[in-house]
């Protein structure tokens, strides 16, 4: 996508600004499967926590409390993991070498 950043930068805009441009949708999309997961946790699968609390002898209210503290944790690290790839590219520190 080397082209995609070289025509924004020939449309005026900043080097860092047109590697954005180009890396945001891609970023966007990365997050869609840890979403996804969120949504369907207890319509299609029981999460192994949740079990696991529930045959610990654990109240299902503490099951789920420890359950979406892991969903909340998963999609917190997914997310600083996005924003750290996206501010490298944005940088220029991180690039595909083909």
């Amino acid at each position: 996508r080397h082209g995609e950043v070289e025509a924004g930068m020939a449309l005026g805009l900043l080097d860092r600004e047109a590697r954005m441009e180009v890396a945001r949708p891609v970023a966007t999309d990365a997050l869609l499967p840890g979403l996804d997961q969120t949504r369907t946790v207890g319509l299609v699968t029981l999460p192994g926590a949740f079990v696991g609390m529930l045959l610990g002898g654990a109240s299902p209210v503490e099951a789920g409390a420890v359950q979406l503290f892991v969903l909340v944790a998963l999609l917190a690290v997914q997310a600083v993991a996005v924003a750290v790839v996206l501010e490298l590219v944005a940088r220029g520190r991180l690039h595909r070498v083909s």
